[in-house]
């Protein structure tokens, strides 16, 4: 089964939300201290104990999110905050898999709505990134630009993991950003397949009215589709070999 193709860039998640804006008001609230601890990771590495890892085979799957709008105490700023946890397990290789996430500059190629990506500069594992995010409708361009630093990292057990931070919204629509992509070997009925686990938290200064509501919407089939970009184009790059 092949993925449908869709995003898989850090800022293109929350694309649609900021341009679907409802007429409704949504009041700012202070931030819940019963929040997970997810809505302040930087990132997300590892497996869940106990996965049943055969329902996500060739299904990308919403693991948990959370979103909400409060009150920022410093600034007394309105902010927009959440995160999205997906999990897909594909009988595609890990190394392939890898490649694509890692092929930053490539984003734009592949990726819907991803109008420029390119590689500012590298030091060692860290590479800075600049995006261009947005549509064009009718001859008319709207579009997002920011950079983060996305860094590559060996793990144990074969896994590689990809954590990336915003460094700077050009547009001052973000006050952070952090991602993550995990990918591990597993055996699931007696297949060696790929694990992924993908992470998405960003932050969202003034947000507009209605947003948190679109966001609800949009963001869960926006989290999974990044997943099933990577592998749509990894069986891409596979059949030209």
């Amino acid at each position: 089964m092949i993925p449908s193709r869709q995003a898989a860039v850090p800022a293109a998640i929350f694309f649609m939300a900021i341009m679907a804006v409802s007429a409704a008001d949504v009041e700012a609230a202070p931030v819940d201290s019963k929040l997970p601890p997810e809505a302040s990771a930087e990132y997300l590495f590892g497996m869940t104990p106990g996965m049943d890892l055969e329902r996500f085979v060739d299904r990308p799957r919403l693991v948990d999110t959370v979103n909400y709008v409060f009150t920022d105490p410093a600034s007394g700023e309105r902010r927009l905050a959440g995160y999205a946890e997906v999990v897909a397990v594909y009988d595609i290789p890990l190394t392939d898999l890898v490649a694509v996430a890692t092929d930053f500059a490539a984003s734009s190629s592949y990726a819907p709505r991803i109008m420029e990506s390119f590689i500012q500069r590298q030091d060692g594992a860290d590479y800075h990134l600049y995006y261009k995010v947005g549509i064009k409708f009718m001859g008319i361009e709207v579009s997002f630009r920011s950079t983060f630093t996305s860094t590559v990292e060996r793990l144990g057990g074969g896994a590689v993991g990809i954590r990336s931070r915003l460094t700077e919204s050009i547009d001052e629509s973000e006050y952070e950003h952090y991602t993550s992509i995990y990918f591990a070997p597993v055996t699931v009925n007696g297949r060696t397949m790929t694990m992924i686990r993908y992470f998405n938290r960003p932050g969202i200064r003034n947000p507009s009215a209605g947003m948190l509501q679109v966001l609800n919407i949009f963001a869960p089939p926006e989290a999974r589709g990044q997943v099933a970009a990577i592998a749509k184009e990894a069986v891409r790059r596979s059949g030209k070999r």
